[in-house]
């Protein structure tokens, strides 16, 4: 087992706020406050095929306590976890992501940007608008 930041290169985890999240059972949406350093806003990335998603109470602090090493504020990603190793024939991917409270634990197949809100709205609002957008596609 080995913790390495993703391929992926999202824009960094602002160190205030905690996210917005929505799972439908299939899909998992997360909005969250990007870092002021390249800009601000929200940002919206969706996680398809997800096998599990989890909100734990653990703020940075607690870290410590992780059954992982993970770095705060940041996306990390567990290679030759137990918990991937279950799913394998789907090929997937964790990560735990670590906000200001709260720990997110997701196990999924792919992971994409969808959009960065630089109005600042609270993560909520950006991410009803957004989910509201999408199911509006035809």
């Amino acid at each position: 087992m080995q913790v390495v930041t993703p391929e992926e290169a999202f824009p960094h985890i602002a160190t205030v706020g905690n996210p917005a999240a929505f799972f439908d059972g299939y899909d998992a949406f997360l909005c969250y406050e990007a870092s002021v350093q390249p800009g601000g806003g929200n940002v919206v990335l969706k996680f398809a095929d997800v096998i599990d998603f989890r909100i734990t109470p653990m703020n940075v602090e607690g870290l410590r306590a992780c059954r992982y090493p993970v770095k705060p504020w940041a996306f990390n990603e567990i290679v030759g976890s137990e918990e991937a190793a279950k799913w394998k024939v789907f090929n997937p991917r964790l990560w735990l992501i670590s906000f200001q409270d709260i720990t997110i634990e997701v196990l999924f197949e792919t992971v994409s940007f969808i959009s960065l809100d630089t109005e600042r709205a609270v993560p909520q609002s950006t991410l009803i608008d957004v989910v509201n957008q999408m199911a509006r596609v035809p």
